[in-house]
């Protein structure tokens, strides 16, 4: 086993790094899954070049051949981890045709991704020392295109004409990225979440949900019958 990926392995024991993209540079690859965990478990402030080529394997001075700074290689960590994301909730979504099926899959996997521990998406999202940096522009620039993927799932349902869409979308969206402030592995589980946004938010567009209606019970019906007969 090379020094790279050994150190990969070391640096990385439990955390998922798959929604990262893919890239054709197997190196460059290297540098970003590794940095992704680091970045992950400690934030920005807390990892330094040197620490990120010594998990990848690689000199300091490597590291430059990649990305000119840890400023453009957090930046695009953080870019690929929302692409891979977005992906994942595009692939869901795929064979869906019911709008409000669709939506439910989205925030299905929009909550995976947010209450997993071992993701690197919401420790990147959450990193205040990041967000107060000249990062700031483009990372909200990153969000903005991963949240994009909602506009055409809310503009496909059928809602009161007195509601904004666009208020809509952003109050769903605050309410996803804030279950991980209160989920509990224990509790409900994420199906079960996602269920629930889709109660509240459908009963708030105006189109109730439609009753299912219970299957009869054949066995009870006929035992029923012959306690008539």
């Amino acid at each position: 086993m090379s020094r790279a990926k050994s150190s990969l392995i070391k640096s990385a024991p439990s955390r998922k790094l798959e929604a990262i993209a893919d890239d054709a540079n197997g190196r460059r690859q290297e540098i970003l899954l590794v940095a992704a965990d680091l970045f992950a478990r400690r934030g920005y402030d807390g990892v330094g070049v040197r620490q990120i080529a010594d998990a990848a394997g690689i000199l300091g001075g490597s590291l430059y051949h990649h990305f000119d700074s840890k400023r453009d290689l957090y930046v695009e960590v953080h870019g690929a981890a929302l692409a891979g994301a977005a992906s994942l909730i595009e692939k869901e979504i795929a064979a869906l045709s019911d709008p409000w099926e669709r939506l439910e899959a989205a925030c299905r996997v929009h909550l995976s991704v947010q209450v997993d521990p071992e993701s690197v998406t919401l420790p990147m999202m959450s990193d205040l020392s990041a967000m107060s940096s000249d990062m700031r522009v483009d990372l909200v620039k990153d969000r903005d295109r991963f949240e994009a993927i909602y506009k055409p799932l809310i503009a496909a349902l059928p809602m009161h004409a007195g509601i904004d869409r666009g208020i809509y979308r952003l109050c769903l969206l605050s309410l996803i990225n804030a279950v991980p402030t209160w989920y509990r592995s224990g509790g409900m589980d994420v199906d079960q979440i996602a269920k629930q946004i889709m109660l509240i938010f459908r009963a708030s567009s105006g189109v109730a949900p439609t009753a299912t209606r219970a299957k009869p019970d054949r066995a009870a019906t006929r035992a029923a019958k012959k306690r008539v007969k």
